[in-house]
């Protein structure tokens, strides 16, 4: 019967070695990794060899299979998750970012980039082709829309809906079934129209030359109706302007309120003359401003306004909500469509169109766009439809 082996402990010595070895591997590389995940790096690339500090960039969207470009250069690290990415070692400066993809238009931003700080920034990515689904008042035993017409005649933008149509040139209608989404979305526009007809006669000449909403809201209070509220936001009108402010915390104030700057002309030439007109606006009005911390090192204090101005230059705002389930984009409804435009004004406030026509009507029900096209309704989609 063989003995039954036993370990022997180390010798003092080598143990007294490897404690001391361990000591220095932890000295020495906890530094380092400090070192790096503050943002500093060796720079080996030129003639003299020198330490750096460095910054990054972390970028979000709600499209799957979106393309993430920094300077013209595909980002690869994606989220599995997420459409999102977190570019590192990037240098102090200005870069630009944009998504694109299959489909959809493209987005893009030019942001600065500060040592030891990340940025962050959301992008969004609206069909190219409009996305609709058109709400006849008929429908066939099989589900499909009917259409009373020849083909050849059927308005342009029947081309872009998802649903399947049956056009025929006879007007009877007693092999079809009344289409009860049709009542109830002719509803919503004729009380509307009535709730708009009331709030016109109800505004003085005054308020009218200064902002004529042809749009339709649907709130009930005539008085309130032009002002909207969601996830601590208030998204209103005033002198004929959109603007989006910020009623939370001012702990939880969404990043693109706030900008590094070190004055005024900094600011116009990091972000664009409309945040430093805006946060020269917001210190006026309240000198003790809004969550500012002073950074000794780059001389530079992180600013926010807890408002923003909702950009589209010189058109006439038709009608303003919020973009579905967003409280980071609204949408826009002027003379020639509809548009969705994003609060951060960062930069410049990207605008995508969703929905091109004149004379159009509009109305956002429970998280739905609806809108009336000559004689039809539709409902118009955010996202690609397969």
């Amino acid at each position: 019967m063989s003995p039954t082996p036993e370990v022997q402990p180390l010798p003092y010595a080598q143990r007294r070695f490897v404690f001391i070895a361990s000591l220095i591997v932890f000295f020495v590389t906890v530094p380092l990794l400090v070192f790096y995940a503050v943002g500093y790096r060796f720079d080996f690339s030129g003639d003299i060899k020198n330490i750096k500090s460095v910054g990054g960039m972390y970028v979000t969207s709600d499209i799957r299979d979106i393309k993430m470009f920094i300077n013209d250069q595909p980002v690869d690290d994606m989220r599995i998750f997420q459409s999102a990415a977190y570019i590192q070692n990037l240098e102090a400066g200005m870069h630009q970012i944009h998504t694109q993809g299959e489909g959809v238009q493209t987005w893009v931003k030019e942001l600065p980039v500060f040592p030891h700080f990340v940025t962050e920034v959301q992008s969004f990515n609206m069909p190219a082709t409009p996305q609709t689904r058109t709400i006849t008042e008929y429908k066939d035993l099989e589900g499909s829309s009917v259409y009373f017409g020849a083909t050849s005649t059927m308005p342009s933008y029947f081309g872009s809906s998802t649903n399947q149509f049956l056009a025929t040139t006879s007007s009877a209608t007693s092999s079809y079934l009344i289409n009860s989404e049709y009542t109830y979305v002719a509803s919503l526009f004729a009380s509307s129209s009535v709730e708009e007809a009331l709030l016109e006669s109800l505004r003085s000449e005054e308020i009218k030359n200064r902002f004529n909403f042809g749009g339709i809201s649907t709130s009930t209070d005539i008085m309130t109706s032009t002002d909207k509220e969601y996830r601590n936001t208030r998204l209103y009108e005033e002198n004929g302007d959109v603007y989006m402010q910020w009623t939370g915390k001012e702990n939880d104030i969404p990043y693109y309120y706030c900008v590094r700057t070190g004055g005024a002309t900094s600011t116009a030439l990091l972000y664009g003359e409309q945040v430093s007109v805006s946060l020269r606006a917001q210190i006026i009005s309240s000198p003790s401003e809004i969550a500012a911390v002073t950074d000794t090192e780059q001389a530079v204090k992180s600013k926010c306004r807890d408002r923003i101005k909702i950009n589209v230059g010189d058109f006439e705002v038709l009608h303003f909500d919020y973009f579905p389930n967003s409280r980071d984009l609204v949408l826009i409804h002027i003379e020639s469509g509809l548009y969705v435009v994003e609060v951060d004004d960062r930069a410049w406030q990207n605008s995508q169109l969703l929905y091109a026509g004149e004379s159009l009507e509009t109305i956002f029900d429970g998280g739905q766009i609806f809108i009336k096209d000559g004689d039809y309704y539709l409902e118009v989609f955010t996202e690609l439809q397969q």
